[in-house]
Parts: C-alpha cells; structure tokens; sequence
C-alpha cells in the first residue's frame, strides 16, 4: 500500500497500522515529481491518497500519474463536498473514504476494494457520484438565467456588482444614461429581479 499523505504523522500512523496487518507500505509527500520514480520501484496494489496536500496541492492532479500503474486508488480525506470528491472518481479513484473511518473499517474497505472484480462499483462511489449530479444540477439551475445575458449585459452586470452607478457606466462605456439604463432593466428581468 502506498500512502500519499502530507502529515507525516498520519502516514507513519497509516504505515504502522497496516504493517501490523500483514501488507507492505511505503509513504510519500505527494510530490509529482518523484512519485512516478516510486510507483516504478513500489508497485503498490493500492494507493491511499489524500485530497488535500498542503500548500493548496490537491491529490486530485495526482490521479493521471497513478492511473498510469495498475494501482487501485483510495481516496482517504477530510472533504465532505460530494462534487469535489466526483472529480476524484471521475479522475480514476476507486472509492472514497472519510478520515474519521475507524482503522479496522479502513483495513476492510481496501480489502474489499484491492479485491473488487473489474466493473465492481463500490456502493459509496455512486452514492457520491447521485449526490455530486445533484449539486451540479442545483449549480446549473441556479446559473441558467445569467446564460441568457449578452455579453454586454455581462458587462453591466459587472459594473454593477462592483457598486457602480448608472451614470458612471454610461460614462465609461461611452453609450447614453438611457441606454445603460435599458440594459440594466434587460438584466433585472433577465435573472428574475424586481430592483
């Protein structure tokens, strides 16, 4: 089992935990640049990783380089917000996991997942997959209206939302105060807005 993990203490903790339980394990920071060097010499069956690996890394772009072995990815985190962890399953990961899993569930899970069949698919995979097409769908609803806008009602919108008046935007837009104002009403209406 190869840990990707930040915290060394948590992949140490990992690492000892599994040892205990028969497998190999190796750790690694999440470096990119080094990982495929390890995965050469490793050749883990399975890979734990973690989403987020500090400094605004994210095991995510991890993916390519280990879907590139015949590795089978874990995804052991801390993110709760399913269309984050869709990416990580669309990306290549076999299955994601809580941290707060107790250790013997941990053990059980990448058993499970290390011998899965090709085409099994973990229940907690497609759980996240329907809640993460949920929130997408949400997204989309709720960004429909602004899909209408042209793109100089874009343009107004964006003067707007940055506490512009009417007359400055004419003024820097070299078109008349009657004319903004057309198009300011042309956005209220378009995304549902009474004022």
């Amino acid at each position: 089992i190869l840990i990707i993990e930040d915290h060394q203490v948590v992949a140490d903790g990992l690492a000892v935990g599994f040892a205990t339980e028969g497998h190999t394990t190796e750790t690694h920071d999440g470096d990119p640049g080094t990982l495929g060097g390890v995965l050469d010499v490793f050749e883990p069956e399975v890979v734990l990783l973690d989403l987020h690996l500090g400094e605004g890394s994210s095991g995510i772009h991890l993916l390519p380089i280990l879907k590139r072995s015949t590795s089978k990815v874990v995804v052991l985190t801390s993110e709760t917000r399913a269309e984050i962890l869709a990416v990580a399953l669309r990306a290549g990961a076999e299955t994601v996991l809580e941290k707060t899993i107790p250790f013997p569930d941990l053990v059980e899970e990448i058993t499970r997942v290390h011998e899965a069949e090709e085409g099994d698919v973990p229940v907690r995979r497609e759980e996240i997959l329907r809640a993460a097409r949920a929130v997408e769908a949400d997204r989309d609803r709720r960004l429909a209206p602004f899909r209408l806008l042209t793109p100089r009602e874009e343009e107004v919108l964006s003067y707007l939302i940055q506490g512009r008046h009417a007359a400055e935007i004419a003024e820097a837009s070299f078109v008349s105060l009657t004319t903004v104002r057309s198009q300011i009403q042309a956005v209220l209406t378009k995304l549902g807005v009474n004022s």
